[in-house]
Order: structure tokens, then C-alpha cells, then sequence
């Protein structure tokens, strides 16, 4: 099956699974996104405990199955529990494809699993419910080792890693070889250290923003910064050769159709 992969995906998380955002605000952009010819769409069940894919299933409502590329995650859970034994990444996605109000999915990404819990048990189950349509495409999401060993795993057919302009010659090998293996290779982060204008805003999502800088801050997880603004950044994650799409959010609908026609996607398109 050839899934329809548009160069810019659209994802339901951080401020859009927050009470910072509307469930209404939430539709509205996924529905702007889909005019915009977007159409691929991600989300996970410990984005707001579940919130953001009920949102993102809402907003779906009567979109056509074969006109979107939907994707979720299993293996962090909402309340962001970790668990990927075989029972706990089943219940994961039948409550996923409930919130989704879906029968399947097309991709399920393993949410950052350890090399170790990619277990032969593991796969087994979770070949049993690809055979029965439950989604089409099994990927890991991650940013190391787990990426490595999941390229070396026929089953595994897709990853989701970070694409940014301060990724180092070892990433780019990494997604160069999955791309060799005729992999899915999806760009998260890629606004990562891109330089913004510094301002003050009382919008609660940009509230949430600054709110997850601090912590960073305070962890000490500030991402290096690229040099690049943010439209440069998107820009330069879009032109590689290894990335079939990048994977980004944005709250504000203005900064939406700017990122669409920097991707080359027309505007109007109509969603069935």
C-alpha cells in the first residue's frame, strides 16, 4: 500500500493537548492543515493523557481513510507510562483507535523504545494485528541506538527521528542508510534551536511555550542553537534527500499556510 505522504505533516500535540488551546482551535487548525493540502497527521496517547487524539479524531471526522496518512504512538502511554511489553502496546492501541474514532491506523510508531524491548515477542504480536488491519506500517520514533537496531529489523519499515540543521554526520548516516532499506523516514524537531524573536505574549499557548523553555532551562535541555530563523530551519529539514516528511505543530493558523507553501503544497485543496 503507498500511503499519501505530503512533504509537511501536521502534529496534535504540546499547547493542541493543553486546556492552552481550545478543542474548537484544535479543529480548526487540522481542518485549515487539510486545506492546505497536509496529508499526514500525528498524535499519541501521552499528549494531554489522551486528549490530543481525541481532538485529532474529531477533527478527522468524515475525512476519507485513503485521502490521510494517520499515525499514532505506543509504548509511552497516557500519563506518559512506559510499558512495552506485548499486552501493554495492544490495549495502547485499541484505546488509541477508540480516542481516534478510527478502525485503524496507518502508521504506529514505538514511542523511544530501549533496543532490548524491541523483542522478537514483541513483533510477533504485533505482526498478528498488521495482518488484521489494525495499521498498515510499524515505526520506531526515537533519536539513537533504538533507530540503529529498528533498521536491522524487517519488520520495522519507518522512522521518526530528529532532522535539523545541527544534526551530525552520524544522524545523517543513520537516515541515509534507512532511506537505502526504502524506509519511511519522518523529520521531527526541526525547528529545534532555530532563533525567534523574543516577545511577550499573554495567549496561553504561547504561555505553554515559554513555560517549556524555562524547564528546559532548568534541566539543562535547551537544544543548541542553529543559527537559523524558523522558516530557514523548516526550510533546510524539507530539502533533504533522506526525509520523505517533516512532522510539525504550530498553534497559530497565519504560520500554518506559511509553512504549507514553504513545503509546495497548494492551498484550497479539498479534503474528501
Amino acid at each position: 500500500m503507498t500511503l499519501p505522504l505530503s512533504p509537511l505533516a501536521f502534529g496534535v500535540t504540546g499547547p493542541l493537548a493543553s486546556p492552552a488551546v481550545s478543542a474548537a482551535r484544535t479543529r480548526e487548525l487540522v481542518r485549515t492543515a487539510l486545506s492546505h493540502g497536509i496529508t499526514v497527521f500525528d498524535t499519541g496517547p501521552a499528549y494531554g493523557h489522551g486528549r490530543a487524539e481525541r481532538r485529532l479524531g474529531e477533527a478527522l471526522r468524515g475525512v476519507r481513510e485513503d485521502r490521510i496518512c494517520l499515525m499514532t504512538k505506543a509504548g509511552i502511554h497516557a500519563g506518559k507510562r512506559r510499558d512495552f511489553s506485548p499486552g501493554a502496546i495492544e490495549m495502547s492501541l485499541k484505546e488509541s483507535l477508540e480516542r481516534l474514532n478510527r478502525r485503524r491506523v496507518d502508521i504506529l510508531w514505538l514511542h523511544g523504545p530501549a533496543p532490548e524491548e524491541l523483542t522478537p515477542a514483541l513483533l510477533r504480536h504485533l505482526g498478528a494485528f498488521q495482518a488484521r488491519g489494525l495499521f498498515d506500517v510499524l515505526g520506531v520514533c526515537g533519536r539513537g541506538a533504538e533507530l540503529d537496531a529498528a533498521i536491522d529489523m524487517d519488520e520495522i519499515t519507518a522512522l521518526m527521528a530528529p532532522v535539523n540543521s545541527s544534526l551530525d554526520r552520524t544522524g545523517i548516516a543513520r537516515l541515509e542508510r534507512a532511506k537505502a532499506r526504502s524506509m519511511t523516514v519522518m523529520g521531527i524537531e526541526a525547528l529545534a534551536g532555530s532563533v525567534r524573536q523574543a516577545r511577550l505574549s499573554p495567549r496561553p499557548a504561547d504561555l505553554w511555550y515559554l513555560a517549556r523553555r524555562i524547564k528546559q532551562g532548568l534541566t539543562g535541555s535547551v537544544p543548541e542553537e542553529t543559527g537559523l530563523p524558523p522558516q530557514a530551519a523548516l526550510k533546510w529539514a524539507l530539502d533533504r534527500p533522506f526525509c520523505d516528511t517533516v512532522v510539525s505543530s504550530t498553534t497559530n493558523p497565519v504560520h500554518l499556510t506559511a509553512n504549507a507553501a514553504l513545503a509546495g503544497l497548494e492551498p484550497d485543496a479539498k479534503p474528501a
